[in-house]
């Protein structure tokens, strides 16, 4: 049960244009999960954001990331973007990473 408030469901529309306007391509995924995706988030939770590319070094990650933070001034949207290539996610797999089985499990699709 994805619970977004209108500015949240603004900001990420704005995020998914943005990201496919400067970097055609590149996103696979975008998940939302923690509070938000489980439908008990409080006023003050943080939209998380989880984000899978093909492949790219932290110099794209970063880049990626900042488009949605730049996106978020002066809004009361608060997210937290976390991005991973599939290789690492992958990893997480191989390991049965609590925090991939969460995603996995709770996380809503976006893209």
């Amino acid at each position: 049960m994805l619970t977004l408030t209108t500015e949240e469901r603004a900001w990420l529309e704005a995020y998914r244009s943005a990201l496919e306007e400067r970097f055609p391509g590149q996103v696979e995924r975008l998940i939302i999960y923690g509070s938000k995706a489980r439908g008990d988030a409080g006023l003050d939770s943080d939209l998380d954001v989880l984000m899978l590319i093909r492949a790219g070094d932290w110099r794209l990650k970063k880049a990626l990331s900042l488009v949605g933070y730049d996106l978020a001034v002066g809004t009361d949207v608060v997210p937290s973007i976390q991005v991973y290539t599939f290789a690492e996610w992958s990893r997480l797999e191989a390991r049965q990473s609590v925090f991939r089985e969460a995603i996995e499990r709770e996380g809503v699709s976006v893209r």
